[in-house]
């Protein structure tokens, strides 16, 4: 009976540990003068795209430097397009609730540490198997408050100077979104391909009337850059470069 017993035991935890879900890796990037670099986090706003890069220094119990991007999606009329980079200093943060404030204040030191901050999820992010992407819910800056696009189960997100692009991977086969800031229909493309060496992964989608749209995601020892190219037959249509973005792959792939 006691042998049983065991056996039966060993059963479940084998089976346990076969059906252990997988975890994630979500690596965040922004682009400022031209250089990518690590970001913090990133956020998809309904007016503009904003992004912290990452600070040299993972402890944030002190205030880190870092520079703040902002890009206006859609600017007025005649006007110049709205796109800077501000220094600021990142931390310290305060969990509560599942959530997570990190405080965003001036170089010289001043500024509320309640006030201007960058809130994400202490539940909702890629510690849990059940997300591949982590919840970036606003930032809050001296410019307002804003909200930002979450898409919890996307293998990749970014945004250009003209949309955001979204790519979903299953480990058979992709799908490809977009979202356009002038408030065009955006595209849905099913059936994709995954490409992947050691300069970069890229997806690739084909439709029926003949356009081929390419996201390029390279490896951060090859720059790091990303790009969306879209083709009609052979002919380029746009190739647009991403301001900031997020990748997220099985845990200890690289």
């Amino acid at each position: 009976m006691r042998l049983n017993s065991v056996l039966t035991l060993a059963l479940v935890l084998s089976g346990s540990a076969i059906a252990a879900p997988q975890r994630y890796e979500m690596r965040s990037y922004v682009n400022t003068g031209g250089k990518m670099q690590p970001a913090f986090a990133w956020c998809d706003a309904p007016g503009r795209v904003l992004a912290v890069t990452q600070p040299r220094n993972a402890d944030l119990s002190r205030p880190q430097p870092v520079k703040l991007r902002q890009v206006l999606k859609r600017p007025a009329p005649n006007t110049d397009a709205f796109d800077y980079v501000a220094e600021y200093r990142l931390g310290p943060s305060d969990a509560g609730a599942g959530q997570l404030y990190t405080a965003i204040t001036f170089p010289d030191g001043t500024g509320d540490n309640q006030r201007y901050f960058i809130h994400t999820s202490n539940i909702e992010n890629v510690i849990d198997p059940a997300y591949r992407m982590t919840h970036v819910n606003e930032f809050r800056t001296p410019e307002g408050s804003f909200r930002c696009r979450y898409v919890p189960q996307a293998a990749f997100m970014g945004a250009t100077n003209k949309r955001t692009v979204i790519v979903w991977d299953n480990g058979k086969t992709a799908t490809y979104a977009t979202r356009n800031f002038d408030g065009t229909p955006g595209v849905y493309v099913t059936g994709g391909r995954k490409i992947s060496n050691e300069e970069l992964t890229a997806y690739e989608f084909k439709t029926r009337d003949g356009y081929r749209y390419r996201i390029e995601i390279v490896t951060p020892e090859y720059g790091g850059a990303s790009s969306v190219q879209v083709y009609k037959g052979s002919q380029p249509v746009h190739d647009e470069l991403m301001l900031a973005y997020s990748i997220s792959r099985p845990a200890g792939q690289k």
